[in-house]
């Protein structure tokens, strides 16, 4: 009797260690696909970085994005500079690396900077954690400069 007993406790004791082992592996973390807008602490002259980034899946499974900046100071000599730039995304667990390539500068103020910032501004790339909801990614932007950053996603509207 008191095998069975035994037996029945270490069958209980395993199955306990089982799901309490499922229960605490890492979920799938949420992915970076969809429509994000996002803005950076400010930096020198009280600049901050904004923009809108649409981040899509291909079918081999790359990462690929768009988006536009808008880069406005405070103070100093420039004002802003808008941009369209590419990009891929690397994914690995909740970390996000965001690796641009500018694919046009299409505003400057002042205006008549516009050829000097097609010449020298230089891409702007993103290192970020999703978070487990998967509706906000947080982390560094690194350009020239570089400050923290906070990408909220877009929820579509019901209704």
């Amino acid at each position: 009797m008191k095998h069975r007993s035994s037996r029945r406790l270490i069958a209980s004791l395993a199955l306990a260690c089982l799901v309490l082992q499922s229960a605490s592996a890492d979920p799938t973390p949420a992915s970076p696909v969809g429509e994000w807008s996002f803005i950076t602490g400010k930096m020198g002259n009280n600049c901050v970085l904004s923009g809108q980034m649409s981040v899509t899946r291909k079918p081999d499974k790359t990462l690929i994005c768009r988006f536009t900046t808008d880069w406005s100071c405070e103070t100093g000599f420039m004002k802003s500079v808008q941009t369209t730039q590419t990009c891929t995304a690397r994914q690995a667990g909740q970390d996000i690396v965001v690796t641009s390539k500018i694919e046009k500068i299409t505003k400057s103020d002042p205006a008549d900077l516009l050829g000097y910032m097609r010449a020298n501004y230089a891409p702007d790339h993103f290192k970020v954690k999703i978070n487990t909801r998967g509706d906000e990614m947080r982390g560094l932007f690194h350009s020239y400069g570089q400050a923290e950053v906070v990408f909220r996603r877009h929820h579509d509207l019901i209704g």
